[in-house]
């Protein structure tokens, strides 16, 4: 029984050796592969981040001057027709940023979702190769135990 064992650990020992290294590496590339992506996915989100700061500031600036018109008018009691029209542009420009940004948000949103996703997959295959990994080197270590035990090998009969 010594004999066999020995013999398949000298003649499969290597294979298994090299079946972890593979594993490392993989596992080592996944990592880079991950973190590589997480890094995109944050700037690109900075980048949004900005641009939607960006039109909060515009539109914050746009409210502040109508409400000065607003102000005028109620102090003045009269409306004047190009006050009217700017309000109303105002009133158009802001909608139209309102909805812009509301789009913005819900794609940020839907990628940040797909982000988070695309991380737990990553996660749950470094996982299942950190277990691969384990065994193979559980099994490598037991084989390398009947080696020692089993003394110097002998050629299969």
């Amino acid at each position: 029984m010594r004999v066999p064992a020995l013999w398949y650990l000298v003649t499969k020992g290597p294979d298994w050796q090299d079946e972890l290294d593979e594993l490392r590496a993989e596992m080592e590339e996944m990592r880079d592969s991950y973190l590589e992506e997480d890094v995109y996915q944050l700037q690109e989100l900075r980048r949004e981040l900005d641009r939607a700061n960006k039109n909060c500031r515009i539109l914050q600036y746009r409210l502040r001057k109508a409400e000065q018109k607003s102000l005028k008018v109620a102090q003045t009691g009269q409306v004047d027709g190009e006050l009217i029209r700017s309000l109303e542009q105002d009133l158009k420009v802001a909608k139209d940023v309102s909805v812009r940004l509301h789009h913005e948000l819900e794609n940020v949103e839907e990628k940040r979702v797909k982000a988070e996703d695309e991380n737990e997959v990553l996660r749950q295959q470094i996982i299942e190769v950190e277990v691969s990994k384990q065994t193979l080197q559980n099994e490598l270590d037991k084989l390398k135990e009947l080696a020692a035990v089993a003394g110097p090998a002998l050629p299969p009969p």
